[in-house]
């Protein structure tokens, strides 16, 4: 088993209300966890399970579909070129078959947690 750094594309609601009124012109927001698995593949396996989840949670709607809009996840080989080195601890640390705690990866809890890490 090993750890794989996977990052998560998604949408929060207010992005999506200005997306869908022209006023922006990017939508989506990502965020990464650390995912233990015997393989890349079942890495972002469980990642696109745990983005769909998310993607539900923070838009308060659970017909929302990761595959229909599209979403992905992607493994990141090398974490000091992933651009989030500065942010790591941030990032949770789970198993495949294990949910983590979603409201700890919304743009709101990074805020936050940039907030009190800077």
């Amino acid at each position: 088993m090993n750890d794989y750094l996977i990052g998560i594309m998604y949408h929060e609601p207010e992005s999506w209300d200005l997306w869908n009124k022209g006023v922006i012109e990017d939508y989506e927001s990502s965020t990464g966890i650390f995912i233990t698995a015997s393989s890349i593949a079942d890495a972002i396996k469980w990642a696109e399970i745990i983005g769909e989840k998310l993607l539900r949670f923070v838009n308060s709607d659970n017909s929302l579909s990761y595959s229909k809009l599209n979403y992905e996840c992607w493994h990141e080989p090398d974490i000091k070129e992933s651009g989030w080195d500065h942010c790591l601890s941030h990032f949770q640390h789970v198993k495949v078959g294990e949910m983590p705690n979603l409201k700890n990866m919304t743009t709101e809890s990074y805020e936050k947690w940039q907030s009190e890490n800077t």
